[in-house]
Protein backbone atom coordinates (compact mmCIF):
# COMPACT_ATOMS: atom_id res chain seq x y z
CA UNK A 1 0.00 0.00 0.00
CA UNK A 2 1.90 3.00 -1.30
CA UNK A 3 -0.25 6.11 -1.10
CA UNK A 4 -0.88 6.34 2.61
CA UNK A 5 -0.82 9.48 4.76
CA UNK A 6 -2.22 11.69 1.98
CA UNK A 7 -5.41 12.38 3.91
CA UNK A 8 -7.32 12.81 0.66
CA UNK A 9 -9.98 10.21 1.47
CA UNK A 10 -10.59 11.74 4.89
CA UNK A 11 -11.08 15.18 3.34
CA UNK A 12 -13.94 13.79 1.25
CA UNK A 13 -15.95 12.61 4.25
CA UNK A 14 -19.16 14.57 4.91
CA UNK A 15 -18.78 17.46 7.33
CA UNK A 16 -21.82 16.20 9.21
CA UNK A 17 -20.12 12.86 9.94
CA UNK A 18 -17.05 14.63 11.31
CA UNK A 19 -19.21 16.92 13.45
CA UNK A 20 -21.00 13.87 14.87
CA UNK A 21 -17.64 12.28 15.63
CA UNK A 22 -16.46 15.44 17.41
CA UNK A 23 -19.69 15.59 19.43
CA UNK A 24 -19.32 11.97 20.50
CA UNK A 25 -15.74 12.59 21.63
CA UNK A 26 -16.70 15.74 23.54
CA UNK A 27 -19.37 13.70 25.29
CA UNK A 28 -16.81 11.12 26.37
CA UNK A 29 -17.97 8.52 23.85
CA UNK A 30 -15.03 6.73 22.17
CA UNK A 31 -14.45 7.51 18.50
CA UNK A 32 -11.37 7.27 16.31
CA UNK A 33 -8.76 10.02 16.62
CA UNK A 34 -8.44 12.30 13.59
CA UNK A 35 -5.06 10.99 12.40
CA UNK A 36 -6.16 7.40 12.90
CA UNK A 37 -9.41 7.83 10.98
CA UNK A 38 -7.54 9.62 8.19
CA UNK A 39 -5.05 6.76 7.86
CA UNK A 40 -7.86 4.20 8.01
CA UNK A 41 -9.66 5.93 5.14
CA UNK A 42 -6.42 6.10 3.13
CA UNK A 43 -5.95 2.35 3.59
CA UNK A 44 -9.52 1.52 2.61
CA UNK A 45 -9.34 3.82 -0.42
CA UNK A 46 -6.12 2.16 -1.59
CA UNK A 47 -7.33 -1.38 -0.93
CA UNK A 48 -10.93 -0.97 -2.11
CA UNK A 49 -11.90 -4.13 -0.24
CA UNK A 50 -14.85 -6.27 -1.20
CA UNK A 51 -15.60 -7.30 2.39
CA UNK A 52 -14.60 -5.50 5.59
CA UNK A 53 -14.76 -6.96 9.11
CA UNK A 54 -14.82 -4.46 11.97
CA UNK A 55 -14.26 -5.51 15.57
CA UNK A 56 -15.76 -2.76 17.70
CA UNK A 57 -18.54 -0.82 15.95
CA UNK A 58 -18.85 1.84 18.66
CA UNK A 59 -21.19 4.53 17.28
CA UNK A 60 -20.67 3.60 13.64
CA UNK A 61 -18.47 6.54 12.68
CA UNK A 62 -15.50 4.49 11.45
CA UNK A 63 -17.72 1.91 9.76
CA UNK A 64 -19.65 4.64 7.95
CA UNK A 65 -16.40 6.36 6.96
CA UNK A 66 -15.06 3.14 5.44
CA UNK A 67 -18.26 2.50 3.48
CA UNK A 68 -18.35 6.07 2.18
CA UNK A 69 -14.69 5.84 1.19
CA UNK A 70 -15.13 2.57 -0.72
CA UNK A 71 -18.58 2.57 -2.28
CA UNK A 72 -18.56 -1.08 -3.37
CA UNK A 73 -17.42 -2.50 -0.05
CA UNK A 74 -19.64 -4.44 2.33
CA UNK A 75 -19.16 -4.39 6.09
CA UNK A 76 -19.68 -6.89 8.88
CA UNK A 77 -19.29 -5.11 12.22
CA UNK A 78 -19.41 -6.52 15.76
CA UNK A 79 -20.27 -4.63 18.95
CA UNK A 80 -20.99 -5.97 22.44
CA UNK A 81 -22.56 -2.83 23.93
CA UNK A 82 -26.26 -2.58 23.05
CA UNK A 83 -26.46 1.22 23.38
CA UNK A 84 -23.52 1.65 21.00
CA UNK A 85 -25.02 -0.95 18.66
CA UNK A 86 -28.28 1.03 18.45
CA UNK A 87 -26.49 4.36 18.05
CA UNK A 88 -24.44 2.91 15.20
CA UNK A 89 -27.59 1.71 13.48
CA UNK A 90 -28.82 5.31 13.37
CA UNK A 91 -25.47 6.51 12.04
CA UNK A 92 -25.47 3.98 9.20
CA UNK A 93 -29.05 4.93 8.31
CA UNK A 94 -28.33 8.65 8.41
CA UNK A 95 -25.58 8.37 5.80
CA UNK A 96 -27.36 5.88 3.55
CA UNK A 97 -25.03 2.90 3.94
CA UNK A 98 -27.31 0.50 5.83
CA UNK A 99 -27.80 -1.77 2.82
CA UNK A 100 -24.07 -2.55 2.77
CA UNK A 101 -23.59 -3.36 6.44
CA UNK A 102 -24.42 -6.24 8.73
CA UNK A 103 -24.35 -5.47 12.43
CA UNK A 104 -23.83 -8.22 14.99
CA UNK A 105 -24.49 -7.68 18.70
CA UNK A 106 -22.31 -9.78 20.98
CA UNK A 107 -18.81 -10.63 22.14
CA UNK A 108 -16.37 -10.55 19.23
CA UNK A 109 -14.27 -13.36 20.65
CA UNK A 110 -17.26 -15.69 20.59
CA UNK A 111 -18.66 -14.51 17.26
CA UNK A 112 -15.53 -14.71 15.12
CA UNK A 113 -15.14 -18.35 16.14
CA UNK A 114 -18.24 -19.11 14.12
CA UNK A 115 -17.82 -16.81 11.13
CA UNK A 116 -17.13 -18.84 8.01
CA UNK A 117 -16.23 -16.16 5.49
CA UNK A 118 -13.24 -14.32 4.09
CA UNK A 119 -12.46 -10.62 4.38
CA UNK A 120 -9.86 -8.58 2.53
CA UNK A 121 -9.80 -5.84 5.18
CA UNK A 122 -10.14 -6.14 8.96
CA UNK A 123 -10.35 -3.14 11.27
CA UNK A 124 -9.53 -4.21 14.82
CA UNK A 125 -10.70 -1.67 17.39
CA UNK A 126 -12.20 -3.78 20.16
CA UNK A 127 -11.14 -4.68 23.69
CA UNK A 128 -7.38 -4.08 23.81
CA UNK A 129 -6.73 -6.91 26.25
CA UNK A 130 -8.32 -9.33 23.76
CA UNK A 131 -6.28 -8.64 20.61
CA UNK A 132 -4.09 -11.66 21.24
CA UNK A 133 -7.19 -13.84 21.78
CA UNK A 134 -8.56 -12.76 18.39
CA UNK A 135 -5.30 -13.40 16.53
CA UNK A 136 -5.80 -16.91 15.15
CA UNK A 137 -9.39 -16.33 14.05
CA UNK A 138 -8.58 -13.02 12.38
CA UNK A 139 -5.70 -14.63 10.51
CA UNK A 140 -8.05 -17.38 9.37
CA UNK A 141 -10.65 -14.86 8.20
CA UNK A 142 -8.21 -12.59 6.34
CA UNK A 143 -7.60 -13.32 2.67
CA UNK A 144 -4.15 -13.57 1.14
CA UNK A 145 -3.27 -10.00 0.24
CA UNK A 146 -5.74 -8.74 2.82
CA UNK A 147 -4.97 -6.00 5.34
CA UNK A 148 -5.31 -6.02 9.12
CA UNK A 149 -5.55 -2.50 10.54
CA UNK A 150 -5.31 -2.57 14.35
CA UNK A 151 -5.83 0.56 16.43
CA UNK A 152 -4.51 1.45 19.91
CA UNK A 153 -1.58 -0.96 19.71
CA UNK A 154 0.80 1.33 21.63
CA UNK A 155 -1.80 2.05 24.34
CA UNK A 156 -0.84 5.51 25.63
CA UNK A 157 2.84 4.79 25.05
CA UNK A 158 2.88 2.01 27.65
CA UNK A 159 3.49 -0.85 25.22
CA UNK A 160 6.95 0.26 24.10
CA UNK A 161 8.07 1.09 27.62
CA UNK A 162 9.43 4.23 29.20
CA UNK A 163 6.01 5.35 30.44
CA UNK A 164 4.75 4.30 33.87
CA UNK A 165 1.32 2.70 34.08
CA UNK A 166 -0.97 1.45 36.82
CA UNK A 167 -1.00 -2.16 37.98
CA UNK A 168 -4.54 -2.67 36.68
CA UNK A 169 -3.30 -1.99 33.15
CA UNK A 170 -0.74 -4.83 33.27
CA UNK A 171 -2.97 -7.26 31.39
CA UNK A 172 -3.60 -4.88 28.49
CA UNK A 173 0.06 -3.92 28.17
CA UNK A 174 1.34 -7.50 28.41
CA UNK A 175 -1.22 -8.88 25.95
CA UNK A 176 -0.65 -6.08 23.47
CA UNK A 177 3.11 -6.62 23.59
CA UNK A 178 2.55 -10.34 22.98
CA UNK A 179 0.17 -9.54 20.11
CA UNK A 180 2.72 -7.29 18.40
CA UNK A 181 5.52 -9.77 18.95
CA UNK A 182 3.44 -12.61 17.53
CA UNK A 183 2.52 -10.82 14.33
CA UNK A 184 6.09 -9.53 13.89
CA UNK A 185 7.36 -13.12 13.97
CA UNK A 186 4.57 -14.50 11.79
CA UNK A 187 5.97 -15.10 8.31
CA UNK A 188 2.47 -14.89 6.88
CA UNK A 189 2.47 -11.13 7.44
CA UNK A 190 4.32 -8.03 6.34
CA UNK A 191 3.67 -5.45 9.02
CA UNK A 192 4.56 -2.05 10.41
CA UNK A 193 3.58 -0.06 13.49
CA UNK A 194 2.98 3.68 13.19
CA UNK A 195 3.04 6.19 16.05
CA UNK A 196 -0.22 7.73 14.95
CA UNK A 197 -3.03 8.35 17.40
CA UNK A 198 -2.69 5.66 20.05
CA UNK A 199 -0.58 3.49 17.75
CA UNK A 200 -1.63 1.76 14.53
CA UNK A 201 -0.54 -1.60 13.16
CA UNK A 202 -0.96 -2.22 9.44
CA UNK A 203 -0.28 -5.81 8.44
CA UNK A 204 -0.69 -7.38 5.01
CA UNK A 205 -1.21 -11.12 4.82
CA UNK A 206 1.14 -12.59 2.24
Amino acid sequence: MKNLFSGEAFKKLPDELLKMRAAFREGGIPSALTDTLSLLCDCVFEKKPTKILEIGTATGISGTAMLLTSEKSKLVTIEKDEDSFNEAKLTFEKFGVSARKRQILGDAGDIINYIDDQFDFIFLDGAKARYLDYYDDLTRLLTSGGVLFADNVLFRGYVRGGVKYRHRENTIVRNMRDFLEKIERDERYSQAVYEIGDGVLIAEKL
